[in-house]
């Protein structure tokens, strides 16, 4: 018997009929290892300018939506291989080989460990895919078999997706009076702690007193004849991905999948966030396809939603504050650590919280005056920045007073220690929540507006380009992977080239009539522009003209004064000069 591989395949953009349009088409081996070929469709892409290591071109969805719904971009067809890959997998296993059915839990957390695995991915984003998949699980089951899914039943899922959004008790409440739909819903985390952290609980104060000493650790009364002792320095539990829980659990910690109730605002989700939705599960799919769980995506045929409108950078005057209106903030700060961390919004671009938080002294450079935003606080913890470059951002004297007073302090004031931190944690940047009151009870006791403390970063932006700071520089201050992020700032820089030309073309009476007409210039003045303007030869050669007798004599300056020195032949010779021709 011949040995059966896995099927392999890959796609190809080639051109086809007689206006030459672009056709992906599918080539594969199966797992016999003989080839096959099919065309998927018409081809929505572009160069992206880029090339594999052959030399093929690597295309990217062409501009604008698809023209029609049977073109197909590079995400289309990659998922319609894999289908066709997944059928052409080999015949089911005997049912004495199969243990168990893979379930959405082996998809997703399969699907997350391999995409960790080839791409590195940060904290934060393993965290967002955990909360995603909490969502997932929630609403099918994690230990749900896969081949439930092809019944069908993701069609109508997405079809009717709904947006889950949490709010605190108060917002709760105050929905709930508007009419809108609140619930409470229980929802499921991994939560890990060391296990000599755990706390311990004793029936008497004898008890609690020496185990306290034992441990050592502290107690305190809980209830009647319940007392409880935690040791010193104990952790408390943190929540963790599933493959962070495994990898802890190897190392002893206490693994638990810990509920808690959450109030919620229930509502029709935007396009965009179905549509992250419907991909990461698409993607959690394919890689059970992938893994022959599945012989084809149930979700090819969900289509994704255009969220163009959604889509759309505009950035408002409501949306950020101009430098008097900061001006206004700042007085009202309630003391230098809060103006100094809004200054590094406002005058410096920083990410707040995030980059603000992970900012160490070692960063801010007093004799340089910049800034170097290498990390970022995320989720209680220490991560690399949004975008990889690092820009060192200049400081206004204004931000560099507020850092110099800062660093007069008697605690954390080494180049590894974190700026803004708290005397009685100066280990770790101080929580971010605290400063988001702040902002909001400043910014109303100053009259201004209601804005996002975030959008500090937004004010940074638009001073510079209403300054006619260039797009590239502003891109690079504030560290955007695309520049179109950084052209929403544009709308805000003036250009009064183009508006001279339009009001000169559409409105040329209103243009001001107290011009200064331009009269000739006097010798002298003609001379020293001509000096500075023209090139150095040129004189020379004017200066060669009138020695070989090819210019008549100067005419004497009728603008001198009286009294004043005669000007030179060489002098006079290239004032002349253009009235003799």
């Amino acid at each position: 018997m011949s040995r059966r591989t896995r099927p392999t395949g890959h796609l190809q953009v080639t051109q086809e009929g007689k206006n030459g349009q672009r056709v992906y088409r599918a080539l594969w081996r199966d797992a016999d290892g003989v080839r096959g070929a099919k065309t998927l469709g018409p081809a929505h892409v572009r160069d992206s300018g880029r090339r594999t290591p052959r030399g093929a071109i690597i295309w990217r969805a062409g501009d604008g939506p698809r023209p029609t719904p049977e073109h197909l971009t590079p995400k289309d067809a990659d998922e319609r291989l894999a289908v066709i890959l997944g059928e052409l997998g080999h015949p089911a296993q005997p049912e004495d080989d199969v243990t168990c059915s893979p379930t959405l839990l082996d998809a997703t957390q399969g699907w997350v460990a391999e995409r960790h695995r080839d791409k590195d991915l940060k904290p934060a984003t393993l965290a967002g895919y955990e909360i995603i998949f909490e969502r997932l699980y929630r609403d099918h089951g994690a230990d749900t078999p896969l081949e439930d899914f092809l019944d069908g039943r993701l069609r109508d899922y997405f079809d009717d997706f709904i947006s889950y959004k949490v709010v605190n008790a108060k917002t709760a409440k105050l929905a709930r009076a508007e009419g809108k739909n609140v619930q409470l819903i229980e929802v499921e985390r991994w939560v890990a702690q060391p296990r000599d952290s755990l706390p311990v609980e004793v029936a008497t104060k004898d008890e609690a007193l020496r185990v306290a000493d034992e441990l050592p650790g502290t107690w305190h009364h809980l209830r009647r004849g319940a007392y409880r002792v935690v040791p010193l320095n104990a952790t408390r539990p943190k929540a963790v991905t599933y493959q962070e829980a495994r990898k802890l659990e190897a190392e002893g910690w206490l693994i638990e999948r810990r509920k808690r109730q959450l109030w919620m605002l229930v509502g029709p989700a935007a396009a965009h966030t179905r549509n992250v939705y419907r991909d990461i599960l698409a993607a959690c799919l394919n890689y059970a396809v992938r893994q022959r769980w599945l012989p084809a995506n149930p979700l090819v045929e969900v289509k994704r939603r255009s969220n163009r409108e959604e889509r759309e950078r505009v950035l408002r005057r409501d949306d950020f504050y101009d430098p008097d209106e900061i001006d206004l903030l700042l007085k009202q700060a309630p003391d230098t650590f809060r103006e100094a961390f809004w200054l590094c919004g406002a005058h410096a671009g920083l990410r707040l919280s995030g980059e603000a938080l992970g900012l160490r002294w070692g960063a801010v450079d007093f004799n340089a005056l910049v800034v170097r935003p290498y990390d970022n606080w995320v989720r209680d913890q220490l991560d690399t920045p949004k975008t990889s470059d690092c820009e060192a951002i200049p400081m206004t004297p204004r931000l560099a007073r507020a850092l110099l007073t800062l660093k007069q302090r008697s605690y954390a004031t080494a180049d590894e220690d974190f700026v803004f931190v708290t005397e009685p944690e100066p280990g770790r940047p101080v929580r971010d929540k605290p400063l988001r009151v702040a902002f909001k009870l400043t910014r109303e006791k100053a009259g201004l507006k209601p804005i996002k403390m975030y959008n500090l970063r937004h004010s940074f932006g638009t001073s510079l380009a209403a300054k006619g700071v260039d797009v590239r520089t502003i891109q690079g201050l504030m560290r955007h992977a695309r520049l179109n992020t950084t052209e929403q700032y544009m709308a805000y820089a003036p250009r009064p080239e183009l508006a001279n030309q339009i009001a000169r073309a559409l409105d040329p009476h209103s243009l001001p009539e107290n011009v200064t007409p331009i009269r000739p210039a006097s010798a002298t003045s003609f001379l020293e522009r001509l000096e500075e303007e023209i090139p150095a030869k040129w004189l020379h050669e004017v200066e060669r003209i009138f020695a070989e007798g090819h210019m008549p004599p100067p005419a004497p300056d009728d603008s001198a004064m009286p009294g004043a020195v005669a000007e030179s032949p060489r002098h006079l010779t290239a004032v002349e000069a253009p009235h003799d021709r």
